[in-house]
């Protein structure tokens, strides 16, 4: 799976996926979306086959953006089972690539 790399234009096929490499804490990240549609998936661990599911209590597990969205969003990252939450993209299209720009924000 592609990384994100911060502070860069990053490209992903139709229905292709990457992900954000966060630590355990709080983090503001600003999302800005060039072209295309994406989805952003905030998944917990868990052990029933062994998968990076929607989170649990209270923390949002998808965010829709689309060409021209530019948000700043708060993400809480924890630990399940212990492992670490993770933060995925998905290109949601079938056809077109999409593009998009993401920065963490000052605390």
């Amino acid at each position: 799976m592609k990384e994100v790399k911060f502070n860069e234009i990053t490209e992903l096929k139709p229905q292709h996926t990457a992900y954000i490499p966060l630590v355990e804490g709080i983090h503001k990240l600003s999302v800005e979306i060039c072209k295309g549609k994406i989805r952003l998936n905030h998944g917990a661990f868990t052990p029933d086959g062994g998968t990076w599911l929607d989170s649990p209590s209270g923390r949002k597990a998808h965010y829709d953006f689309q060409t021209g969205d530019n948000f700043c969003i708060t993400v809480d990252i924890q630990s399940s089972f212990g492992k670490t939450d993770r933060l995925s993209i998905v290109n949601v299209s079938l056809f077109q690539k999409a593009e998009f720009f993401i920065r963490l924000c000052e605390k």
